[in-house]
């Protein structure tokens, strides 16, 4: 877990919003049983007020007074319907399918590419990993709008802003092969238009290690397929705390999570910090 001098930024900040959030279940799959004791213990230690949204009723009799459920055909596109109509304030993906409610998020929001940011805690504090969905980050454009995209989440956690640059090799590692050449030639070029946005960052070619133990706020990846095979050897392998993927393109908030994960636990806080978001926007 984050440590105390880094936990009023998330923590403190879900239990000030206590929000409305959804959450899908599947009950056909053995993560529907985490997904509810996760909904649950988030509701007892006050982060949040979460919804189930599910196809039939699988909740133990100990919790249907605790946790309501929605129960509907599609529950991919329910979620998303109560997302963009307000019902809730913030949604988390759950055990549902990744692809039928991502299909459902870009045509409800018209918005192609989520960026979505994945946010870690590695070695004691938070640090964000992008592009993480296999389908974004192709180009140099989308790069640059995820450094600025980190800037704002960054800044709605309070967490200070430095973009680390991760690469296909060391910098001094040009000329060992036409690939490793063109990954470190991108990487060179990524890391000056960054910094002519007015962002602090410095280019760590392939040392990842090197760029966590400098504090780095974000890692930035040559493209989302890297970028999610790093989530999983850290998240699913080696059991990285992580709080899910912020979809940071959406004007509501959504947190996309994976079916392997352990607890749901840390998605809903997320959700439930972030919503402040949405509440200032109301009152603008």
């Amino acid at each position: 877990m984050i440590k105390d001098k880094n936990r009023p930024n998330i923590y403190s900040l879900a239990k000030a919003n206590r929000a409305k959030v959804a959450i899908g279940l599947n009950p056909d799959i053995p993560s529907s049983e985490r997904v509810m004791n996760s909904a649950l213990f988030v509701k007892r230690e006050g982060y949040a007020d979460p919804v189930l949204v599910s196809v039939r009723d699988s909740r133990p009799s100990e919790i249907v007074e605790e946790i309501p459920i929605v129960i509907v055909d599609r529950p991919e596109h329910a979620i998303v319907n109560m997302l963009k109509e307000g019902i809730v304030d913030a949604a988390v993906r759950g055990n549902l399918s990744a692809g039928a409610i991502l299909s459902s998020l870009r045509v409800a929001f018209n918005c192609n590419n989520l960026y979505r940011i994945t946010l870690m805690e590695i070695e004691g504090r938070p640090i964000m990993l992008a592009p993480v969905g296999i389908d974004e980050g192709d180009t140099i454009e989308d790069l640059l709008t995820f450094a600025v995209k980190g800037k704002d989440l960054a800044e709605l956690l309070g967490m200070q802003y430095r973009v680390g640059i991760i690469s296909g090799g060391r910098l001094e590692d040009v000329g060992r092969s036409p690939k490793v050449d063109q990954l470190l030639s991108f990487s060179i070029l990524l890391t000056q238009k960054i910094r002519e946005i007015g962002l602090e960052v410095e280019n760590f070619g392939i040392e990842i290690e090197r760029a966590i133990k400098s504090g780095v706020s974000i890692l930035l990846v040559p493209d989302g397929i890297i970028g999610n095979i790093i989530f999983r050897s850290l998240v699913l392998v080696a059991n990285i705390d992580s709080f899910g993927a912020y979809a940071s393109a959406l004007p509501k908030i959504y947190i996309d999570t994976s079916r392997a994960k352990g607890s749901y636990f840390l998605p809903l806080v997320f959700a439930s910090a972030l919503s402040f978001k949405i509440k200032i926007g109301k009152a603008n």
